[in-house]
């Protein structure tokens, strides 16, 4: 069973920090004079995460959940990760409030089984166990989030093994425009944003800075000390339509960011305690990127460059402790041949596509005498994937994908996944798909060092795993009811044990299980509007994550809740000026690791379940400046996502936002 590391830097919220990105844009949408009597065209629904070409949502066959600005901004949530608390199938663990290391598991997933994009550019940092860093991802500038479950290594390749999560940023500038927004609110919180764009015919420039700061609350369950964090975000965006075939698009995007962490107590308690320990993580990210995509022809491709740099500096008590850093260089290409069928309704459409990732990592420690803390090392990939997707008749698209790697560390790995989506009445919608993954070992789990306590292992192998679902959504009165439901269930194989006790050393160490993982459960999700004006929203999922344990016992695997639900009731008033939202999230009990400093016993202890209610509102007092208003855990609930981290009680924010045009 893969258990999440207790050891002094793995105390401090793991993964220190990342907000990426780059940004990359549509091709331009030019205006066409419509005749005002004719009804209006309503066109598909794009997504561009579940493919390796964009597809419209409603052929695609794996589930997928798409968060829009509008949602963003009538839920007021400061974080993308509190966002996915109420995605089906995905659980969230975060060590103490705002800026602390927080993990995403799906289905039942490890956090680093998880691939995250920003705007198609890789964002899971590899100095930091290949996990996105969800504490430094503000919802400030984001157009939509698209979040697509299962396997999806055959497009993606690794770190894609559970799902893909793709943050698209805004992109909307059409003409001059200034978009702002300042709060303030409990725990000493202050967070500002700015962001403005310029347009031509052809040409499309934006910008945007964030600021957020907060002195947190006291993380551990004892002490006075409050953990607080602060993140400073500036980007910069290019669209240049050279012709009407061919785009360009380059972007940028810098992160500053602090985040203060307890120590852990490995006398007596071994649960965390006050202690003065910050991580610095500074990240730069480009992207420069050329679109080809003739009106009406058969061809469409895209070639582009990304570069990303991270470093982040750990301090004990003011003093440099420990850093990681890492370099990734990717190229990535694209062609794809869309043509008609011969009868009606049917389609056709192949696409290759080949990526290059060169990265490097680098670890700095103290010399305690207890193995290596300083390595430099490499590992590059290149990857040739194909697609074929086809409509053989109305209402029925397949598709077929298949993926190999070309792994300098590691053997070749090959992946591919089969899927379906059939509409087999009017409002009724049937959807398969059966995928392997993999996910190579992160370079922490191979060269990590943490001072007398862990050293990694070279010699591991990646994870593979295979698996399946299989789903159903029916629209009923008019379209204002959506039901749906989704069965899965896969299997890990070679699944990584990063606590594993070593007598060479004496201390712990990672390896590979001789047993698998089986995740399976469903996913029940509703979508309701009895009204004009109000939209309310639940879902529900069991998650049943097991693994034989050394005595051959079937056991839980941790920080996966069985039982997970939310609902989310969003109503807008008074011809659109005022909005109120109300959501309630439920996590059901789970198990946490703990390592016992009086026994050297490491077990796995529970953790309760709780419900946390918030609730958002807005008035608009002009056409360009809105009052906002929130408070988040309403009823103070007293609760913890992982052993010994206390979550925030109740809090409230108030602010103003607005968009001027000019």
């Amino acid at each position: 069973m893969k258990k999440p590391f207790n050891g002094p830097l793995a105390a401090l919220p793991l993964a220190r920090a990342g907000l990426f990105v780059a940004l990359s844009a549509p091709l331009a949408v030019f205006a066409q004079e419509r005749d005002p009597d004719e009804k209006p065209i309503e066109l598909d629904e794009i997504v561009v995460t579940a493919s390796l070409a964009p597809e419209p949502l409603k052929s695609v066959p794996s589930s997928i959940t798409v968060i829009t600005r509008e949602e963003i901004e009538a839920r007021q949530v400061r974080y993308v990760g509190d966002l996915l608390r109420d995605v089906p199938g995905f659980s969230v663990s975060q060590s103490g409030g705002p800026g602390t290391q927080t993990q995403v598991r799906v289905r039942g997933a490890e956090a680093n089984q998880l691939l995250v994009l920003v705007d198609g550019i890789r964002a899971n940092d590899p100095a930091n166990s290949d996990e996105f860093q969800w504490q430094f991802a503000l919802t400030s500038d984001v157009e939509r989030i698209e979040i697509v479950r299962g396997p999806q290594s055959a497009i993606w390749g690794s770190d894609a093994m559970a799902g893909v999560v793709n943050i698209i940023r805004r992109k909307d500038v059409n003409g001059r425009s200034l978009r702002g927004h300042a709060e303030g609110g409990s725990f000493g919180t202050i967070d500002l944003g700015a962001s403005g764009g310029w347009s031509t015919e052809n040409l499309r420039l934006r910008g945007g800075a964030a600021w957020y700061e907060t002195d947190g609350t006291n993380i551990a369950r004892t002490g006075p000390e409050d953990d607080g964090a602060e993140n400073t975000t500036a980007d910069l965006g290019l669209e240049w339509d050279i012709t009407e075939s061919l785009t360009l698009l380059a972007s940028t995007q810098f992160v500053d960011a602090t985040s203060d962490f307890d120590d852990t107590d490995f006398i007596v308690t071994g649960l965390p305690i006050d202690a003065d320990r910050v991580t610095d993580n500074e990240q730069a990210y480009y992207r420069g990127e050329l679109r080809l995509a003739p009106p009406g022809g058969v061809w469409s491709g895209s070639a582009a460059v990304n570069w990303s740099d991270t470093d982040t500096t750990n301090f004990y008590d003011g003093e440099w402790n420990s850093a990681t850093a890492a370099e990734v260089f990717e190229f990535r290409a694209r062609a794809s041949a869309d043509w008609a069928g011969s009868a009606p309704g049917t389609s056709h459409r192949l696409t290759f596509a080949m990526d290059q990732r060169d990265t490097d990592y680098h670890q700095r420690g103290i010399d305690a005498g207890f193995g290596n803390p300083n390595h430099d090392q490499s590992m590059d990939v290149t990857g040739f994937a194909a697609e074929y997707l086809g409509q053989p008749f109305q209402g029925f698209t397949w598709t077929v994908s298949a993926r190999h790697d070309n792994n300098s560390e590691f053997d070749n790995i090959g992946t591919w996944r089969l899927a379906f989506n059939h509409e087999v009445d009017e409002g009724v919608r049937v959807r398969g798909s059966y995928g392997t993954g993999s996910k190579t070992p992160t370079f922490t789990e191979r060269f990590g060092f943490y001072p007398g306590t862990f050293i990694g292992n070279p010699d591991l192998v990646p994870e593979e795993s295979k698996g399946w679902e299989l789903g159903v959504e029916s629209d009923w009165m008019d379209g204002n009811l959506t039901l749906g439901a989704v069965y899965f269930d896969s299997v890990l194989e070679n699944e990584i044990n990063g606590f594993v006790f070593d007598p060479a050393t004496g201390g712990f160490t990672a390896a590979n299980e001789d047993t698998d993982s089986d995740r399976k459960g469903f996913e029940l999700t509703g979508s309701w509007r009895p009204v004009h004006g109000l939209i309310i929203a639940a879902n529900y999922t069991y998650t049943d994550a097991t693994q034989d344990n050394a005595l051959g016992d079937t056991v839980r695997e941790v920080r996966r809740p069985r039982h997970m639900g939310s609902l989310n009731a969003d109503w807008r008033f008074a011809d659109d000026r005022g909005n109120v939202n109300l959501n309630v999230n439920y996590t059901g009990d789970q198990l946490d690791s703990f390592y016992d400093p009086t026994t050297f016993i490491s077990s796995n202890v529970p953790l309760d379940s709780f419900t946390v209610v918030d609730v958002a509102g807005s008035w608009r007092l002009t056409d360009a400046l809105e009052l906002t208003a929130r408070v988040s855990n309403l009823f103070d609930e007293d609760y913890e996502e992982v052993l010994g981290y206390a979550r925030p009680g109740v809090a409230f924010y108030g602010g103003l936002r607005g968009r001027f045009d000019f």
